[in-house]
């Protein structure tokens, strides 16, 4: 629930601009943990409309400031009335959301890998 109210404040705040991935940030990406997906998929639900999505995919995490341990991913789906991706930023730190961003610059890097992400496309109420 504390997630999913996070993930809820978040989608509405505004976030100062990102740029693109610097080079060593892109070397260092893996893919996104089983409980990466969940946890992205708990926060999103009540948020987002489920079954809506035509694809959904989700990138590989990558370090921001792995010093503080914080990282970033992404989400990108099309859904059944709009045929283009629609991206969303997270920010973790200590493995929380702690920052969402619609159509955040740095999901738009060519370099940044998206895996399939089923858990959304069959996500429920």
């Amino acid at each position: 629930m504390k997630m999913r109210i996070l993930a809820s404040a978040a989608l509405l705040a505004l976030t100062g601009c990102q740029t693109a991935l610097p080079q060593s940030v892109a070397d260092s990406q893996r893919p996104p943990s089983s409980t990466v997906r969940h946890e992205n998929v708990d926060a999103l639900r009540g948020v987002i409309k489920p079954g809506n999505f035509l694809r959904a995919e989700i990138s590989s995490v990558v370090p921001l400031k792995p010093q503080e341990q914080t990282y970033a991913y992404c989400t990108r789906t099309t859904e059944r009335s709009n045929p283009d991706w629609s991206y969303i930023g997270f920010t973790l730190k200590h493995n929380m959301i702690v920052g969402v961003k619609k159509n955040e610059l740095r999901c738009h890097d060519r370099r940044l890998r998206y895996y399939d992400f089923p858990e959304l496309r069959k996500m429920k109420y």
